[in-house]
Order: structure tokens, then sequence, then C-alpha cells
């Protein structure tokens, strides 16, 4: 809460003086000397700005604040020194001494201190300072942002800065801009869950194409392996009518698709990159040894396959070099069964239909997976530890808002 919108401020004459032992000028001498009065001296800068802007205030004749009986012109001072409040000052708690003044219409007394600094009332960190501090704890581990904070001088403990990161994180909402591409990925990653083996609860991501390049996140949530993914488009529903189609790239998982189904109109295709990356897993499936000669021989068919050379826009150009690659896929999948590899069948077979869909339509040939490069960096923060499944969420919420949809405290 401020002033008035076009106030420019007041002057505020802030003198102090401190009186310490220094035994001698090294530059951490001087910075443990200053260290030690930073408490004292911002509670003082603190308050004394306060007072300054709270005697402002009670000059005005529409005071900036409202009495609960609706009187927002008749007051009078109560205390100017009342009793304290602790709030967070960034660099360390501070201990405030409260502006309280009295109605004169129906007598009620209120504190002012907090409506003129912007803040909510009982609440003890600004919506600014919890940003900061969660943008901080999304880049490090907590008890390293704790670490990196003490070296500067900051009195913030790891959970502080937890507290902020789950309250930045509930005004981070993901959706579709009508105005970027109508072009997207999604694809799931699996997390460490406390108390679930292994990577307990997988991460779905949506990302859609930047107009300048790039991508932005469009969409998150956090849930079973194969489960639905109707939480990730939700907010997007409305934003997918605007187009008049959406490609859809994803590694193939089919339940993506029913949580689209008769709602937009979407052109599914499978990522040409998942496909001899994922082809590895199957053939491992069906006992088939990395690196030996038959592993090799249909990776690397796979790799000629999906590989797409953009800019290609003759239509002619386009039916031969699919059905140059599907002839090629046949031959993968007759090689695959004829060796007994009932798991890589399966995987091509059902991969088949969806590969080429794009360069068929004209609508953009080369899928390489970008969501992939949005996976590395969720998982370079939350691969330090286990996490409970609402606090993986909101770290990685805060995270890929900053690194990908311009979010900066």
């Amino acid at each position: 809460m401020g002033i008035t919108p076009q106030f420019e401020g007041i002057i505020i004459d802030f003198n102090c003086q401190f009186k310490m032992h220094i035994k001698d000028s090294r530059i951490s001498t001087i910075l443990a000397s200053f260290a030690a009065v930073l408490p004292q001296l911002l509670t003082d800068f603190f308050q004394k700005v306060l007072v300054g802007f709270g005697e402002y205030a009670m000059a005005l004749k529409k005071k900036p604040f409202t009495c609960k009986c609706g009187n927002d012109a008749d007051f009078i001072w109560k205390t100017r020194h009342g009793k304290k409040t602790k709030i967070h000052g960034f660099y360390r708690w501070v201990e405030l001494q409260q502006l309280q003044v009295k109605c004169k219409l129906c007598g009620s007394k209120m504190y002012i201190t907090r409506k003129l600094l912007g803040m909510e009332p009982m609440k003890r960190i600004a919506p600014e300072i919890y940003r900061k501090l969660g943008l901080l704890g999304s880049l490090t581990t907590f008890r390293v942002a704790e670490k990196i904070g003490g070296m500067f001088g900051w009195a913030v403990d790891k959970m502080t800065i937890w507290s902020a990161v789950q309250k930045t994180a509930s005004e981070i909402d993901f959706k579709l801009d009508a105005n970027e591409l109508p072009h997207g990925e999604a694809d799931g990653t699996g997390i460490g869950i406390k108390g679930i083996a292994k990577r307990g609860k997988e991460l779905k991501v949506f990302v859609q194409y930047k107009q300048g390049g790039g991508v932005r996140i469009a969409g998150l949530d956090l849930g079973n392996y194969n489960g639905s993914w109707d939480k990730l488009f939700q907010n997007s529903i409305e934003v997918f009518k605007s187009f008049s189609q959406f490609l859809l790239l994803t590694d193939g998982d089919t339940a993506i698709l029913d949580s689209l189904k008769d709602k937009v109109k979407i052109i599914f295709q499978r990522c040409l990159w998942h496909i001899p990356h994922q082809a590895k897993h199957v053939l491992w499936k069906d006992a088939v040894k990395r690196k030996s000669a038959e592993s090799l021989y249909v990776i690397s068919e796979l790799m000629e396959i999906c590989a797409i050379r953009p800019f290609v826009d003759c239509q002619q150009t386009i039916e031969m070099m699919v059905e140059s690659k599907r002839k090629r896929l046949g031959e993968i999948i007759k090689y695959c069964r004829d060796n007994g590899y009932t798991h890589t069948v399966s995987y091509l077979e059902n991969a088949q239909p969806d590969m080429f869909t794009a360069l068929e339509k004209r609508l953009n040939g080369k899928t390489t997976s970008k969501v992939e490069r949005v996976m590395r960096t969720v998982n370079m923060r939350v691969n330090v530890s286990k996490w409970s499944k609402a606090g993986a969420l909101n770290v990685t919420k805060v995270r890929l808002a900053y690194y990908y949809n311009g979010f900066d405290a």
C-alpha cells in the first residue's frame, strides 16, 4: 500500500553514530565490524523511515488507510513507538516498534506499520522479499542458499528459504500463450519422493515453442506414472481452441492425447529424438547386449530413419522421403521379429503411425526434443535428494518460471 500513485517521496534525516573497537584495518575485520552493527543500523533505519511516512500520512486530509468503520480522515496518534513486531528485512530479521493511531469517530485503535510497508496484516515477510528468497532456493539447495547468505552477512535460515519457495510457487501458474507458436511438446520424468522407492512420481511438463526460438513452460504437474494428464492442460483449453490446429510432440504416451480428445484439434507427432533413445531400453528388455552388432545395427538404422533434413518444402520430395523411411522402418521391424525381439517390435509398431505426421503435413519436419533440455534443468535441482510431492512441484515451478518464462524476483 503506497501513499498516493503520484507521490514522489519525502526527505528523511537519518543520522547514526556507532563507537566500536577495531583491532586492525584488514577488509575481513572491517566487514565483520559492519556485520555486527548492521542489525541495529537496519532496525533504526526502518523505524526512522516509517515514522517519517507515518507523520506525512497523518497530515493528509485523506489517509492511506481506513478504519473498520469506514473513516479515512479523522485519526489521532496513539503511539509512534508501540508494541514490537518482527519482520524480515531481507538481510536479517528486524524488530520494529509499531505505529498506532486511534479513530476519532469510533475510538478503534489500529496499527499502521504494515500498511505503510505494503504488507498484509500479521505477515512477517513481504512478497518482494520472499520472492527473492524463493528464487534463491530454487536455483540451489536450501542448505547452500543459507550458506551463501551467511557469507554475505544475511541472517536467513534454510527453513525461511524453504517457506519462501512454497509461497512464491503458489503465485506462479502456467498456460499456453496465444501469441506464441501452435506447437509444443509434452513429456514426463521421474522424481524421487520420500517414502516411495526409486523415482516414485512422474513430473509432467508441457512446453510451447516461442516465435523467436526457444520454449516456454505452458503446463506442469506431478503425479502417478501413466496417470491423467488433465491438470497439465486444463489451464490452456481455451487457448488451444484459439489455434486452428496445434502440433503436439510426445515420446509416445497415449494418455496425453486422452486428456485432449474431443476438446481441441491436435495433430500428434512422435518425438523422433526419443525413438532411437528408447529403443536402447526395449532392446535391453529383449536381452540384446548393449553395443553388440545386433544392437548397433538397430540403433544406427533408427537414427538414420529419424534424421529429418530441415526446410524440405517440395511435396513430392517429402512423399518420397516418407515412403523410403517407412520401408526402411518396416525392414528393421522384420529384422527384430525374425530375431525374437518382441518388446522392440511392439515399441516400433506402436510408434510407426505417428512418426512422420509433421513432415507429411509440412508443419515442421525436424522434431528434436526441446523438452529434454527442460528436464535437465529440472534434474539439476531435484536430483539433490528425495522430496515431498508438494516440495518437488513447487521448487520446479519457480526454477522453470525463471529459466523459461521470464520470472525474476
